[in-house]
């Protein structure tokens, strides 16, 4: 296998992270001191808040770019072994981590969240149970959308391909929702919209769409001649 990452960007991003967090808690702590003075009740209060929202933004931030070891490595940990008709491409245009080869396109992402993960079906909904109440309520569990972030990922790579010339077959772009969390459970039995796995599946879910009718390796040489080396800072 391939692999391509954007270091400037994932160092860029890094940095932010880092130093929004150290401004986020500059800021709270501001907030709560000055809290304690009748004179700076006002200030106390749109600090707080400002800390407040600047620690949801960190929290995203270090999500996805500052956590140890970062989405890229372990992607490129588990995937170890994949044959070199495949490419994979971290931080560049379209999307974060892309993974080509003769058994398709391969949107992965990572998510952290833990407690139980399910399905409804009749709502398209992933549904998320005994995670830590806290921890959601500050927006470090809440699963959020993962039906519109997928959507949004396909037009996405299916948009980008067309930019490129790339006749790709749209049937063949799968997203695939990666757990990294080893606490979090996938529930059986349910009929999820996509690919839904714990980090420990990937690459038996990549194997499993090469068993079925796979594109060819002269056609994914034509596509990899094509693909995103030019967006690399």
């Amino acid at each position: 296998m391939y692999i391509y990452t954007n270091e400037a960007k994932k160092k860029k991003n890094k940095n932010i992270s880092k130093w929004t967090t150290i401004a986020a808690f500059v800021i709270l702590i501001a907030g709560a001191v000055a809290a304690f003075s009748p004179k700076y009740i006002t200030l106390s209060f749109i600090a707080l808040i400002l800390g407040f929202i600047m620690s949801q933004v960190s929290i995203s931030f270090t999500s996805k770019w500052g956590r140890e070891p970062s989405n890229d490595a372990i992607f490129n940990v588990k995937l170890k072994g994949l044959s070199d008709n495949f490419s994979i491409y971290h931080y560049m245009d379209p999307v974060d981590h892309l993974l080509v080869g003769t058994a398709g396109a391969f949107i992965l992402m990572p998510y952290f969240q833990g407690g139980e993960i399910g399905y409804d079906e009749s709502k398209q909904r992933w549904t998320q149970k005994k995670a830590n109440f806290l921890m959601k309520l500050f927006g470090q569990e809440n699963i959020g959308r993962p039906d519109q972030e997928c959507s949004a990922n396909i037009a996405a790579v299916r948009d980008y391909f067309i930019s490129k010339e790339i006749d790709f077959p749209e049937e063949k772009i799968h997203p695939v929702l990666v757990f990294i969390n080893p606490q979090t459970k996938i529930l059986d039995g349910q009929n999820f919209k996509y690919d839904t796995i714990p980090l420990g599946q990937l690459k038996k879910t990549i194997a499993d769409y090469a068993k079925q009718d796979r594109l060819t390796p002269e056609f994914i040489d034509e596509i990899t001649d094509k693909l995103p080396l030019d967006d690399i800072e």
